[in-house]
């Protein structure tokens, strides 16, 4: 089997490699040249926001696609039109934040879409990127497959969610918690990612067009996230609670360069049954375990130091919490 992986250069996208070389698959990844080459794949420049730029694959045979990288829908609705009738299946890595902010759990593939909720520009170009999708395989293009994704920890993990918490536990600083860390939230391992992959490249071309969420079944509040971590590494937790009224906070509009903690204020626990029942897909992975690997992968680094943002900042220098 060839593959084509537009991204994953980093974090999720080496897992899914090392997945996808194990089971035999011949791997291309075509990215923007800005990372450095993932060895036993071919690698491949391609600017997705260049006019032409998947002019290069003409001629080429690939089974699938997977695509990390189209965070504009106008690049999927481009490579559907390109690949349409030349592969069997378009794996397509979507968000758990295509869903509209609800009260009732846990959410299911059927559940409304679209804001508001944090993230809301970049949920709105993967709904548009999934009902293209679903286009291009109603016309009889390829099957289609969109994974939707919760929060994916995991070693290698570039983005400050894990760390975030180890580093303030390790040096002894609070951890500030809006309304006392009660927002929900779902995770799931990268290498789970990887094996459902994995999994759903095993299908035969006559499953048509599928939307999964991928989450183990235990959603875990922003609390209950510092004190898993806390077990892991045995240190105590100082942690603050705050109003985030009371800071002024936009709490629709998530920016994770600037937090006082590294998940929002908004509750997403996913549903996995539909992945379960229909594939028998299950993750291995639960949140402790995930935290317990990152951690020994995160101890053998230089730099623990906690990073720094403003937001987090304010909040220490008015609750007088240095």
């Amino acid at each position: 089997m060839k593959v084509l992986i537009f991204g994953g250069t980093r974090f999720m996208g080496r897992y899914v490699l090392r997945a996808l070389l194990e089971v035999g698959v011949e791997v291309t990844i075509a990215n923007r040249g800005t990372r450095e080459e993932n060895k036993g794949a071919h690698n491949v420049i391609c600017d997705r926001s260049q006019p032409g730029a998947l002019d290069q694959f003409k001629g080429s045979q690939f089974d699938a696609v997977i695509d990390f990288s189209a965070y504009a829908s106008d690049w999927v609705e481009e490579a559907g039109k390109f690949f349409a009738g030349e592969i069997s299946r378009y794996i397509f890595i979507s968000t758990g934040a295509v869903y509209t902010s609800s009260q009732v759990f846990p959410i299911t593939e059927d559940f409304p879409k679209g804001p508001p909720h944090p993230f809301a520009p970049y949920a709105a170009e993967k709904i548009r990127s999934e009902s293209l999708l679903r286009e291009f395989n109603a016309k009889g293009a390829f099957d289609t497959t969109a994974l939707r994704l919760p929060f994916v920890l995991g070693p290698d993990n570039y983005e400050d969610r894990e760390s975030f918490v180890f580093s303030r536990l390790l040096n002894n600083q609070p951890i500030f918690l809006a309304n006392g860390g009660k927002s929900i939230h779902s995770f799931i391992y990268a290498g789970d990612v990887a094996s459902a992959i994995v999994r759903i490249l095993s299908l035969s071309r006559t499953s048509g067009s599928e939307e999964f969420n991928l989450a183990v079944p235990q959603a875990t509040t922003s609390r209950g996230f510092v004190d898993l971590a806390s077990e892991v590494c045995g240190i105590e937790p100082t942690v603050v609670s705050y109003q985030p009224e009371e800071f002024q906070i936009d709490t629709i509009n998530f920016d994770l360069k600037n937090v006082a903690f590294p998940f929002p204020e908004n509750n997403a626990y996913l549903s996995s049954e539909k992945i379960l029942s229909k594939l028998g897909f299950e993750p291995s992975c639960d949140l402790k375990a995930m935290l317990s690997e990152y951690y020994e992968w995160w101890m053998k680094r230089a730099d623990k130091s906690p990073k720094e943002y403003p937001l987090e900042n304010r909040i220490k220098v008015e609750l007088g919490a240095q």
